[in-house]
């Protein structure tokens, strides 16, 4: 896996963590507040990493077959993504909808902001 694509996932793991750490403070002892954040913030996390390995598998291709794998990539991450969500909102019933979203945002600001930090 590429150097960038490592610093883009560990920065969405940060991210993720202080999300995390945010739900514990807000709230206050309700512990389905950071487990729904931590669960938003994997449902961006795991197609991403997912993405990275698919897209990244082979070194030195033509362009033309990079771009095709980066197609591939970007169709098994939006599909993965939608259903690690719809699994995460089928299976746990107390979660809190705020949290599986600021968790969702937190992990994709990761990835604008590892375009912009170099």
């Amino acid at each position: 896996m590429k150097t960038e694509v490592k610093r883009i996932l560990r920065l969405q793991c940060t991210l993720i963590g202080l999300a995390v750490l945010v739900g514990i403070l807000v709230g206050a002892g309700n512990v389905a507040l950071p487990v729904s954040v931590l669960l938003g913030g994997l449902s961006v996390l795991l197609p991403g990493v997912i993405y990275a390995k698919i897209a990244y598998a082979k070194q030195h291709i033509p362009p033309a077959e990079l771009l095709k794998a980066h197609f591939k990539a970007e169709a098994v991450k939006f599909v993965l993504t939608i259903l690690v969500f719809a699994a995460i909102l089928l299976v746990f019933k107390d979660l809190s909808i705020a949290g599986v979203f600021g968790g969702f945002f937190a992990a994709t600001s990761g990835y604008w902001f590892g375009l912009l930090i170099k």
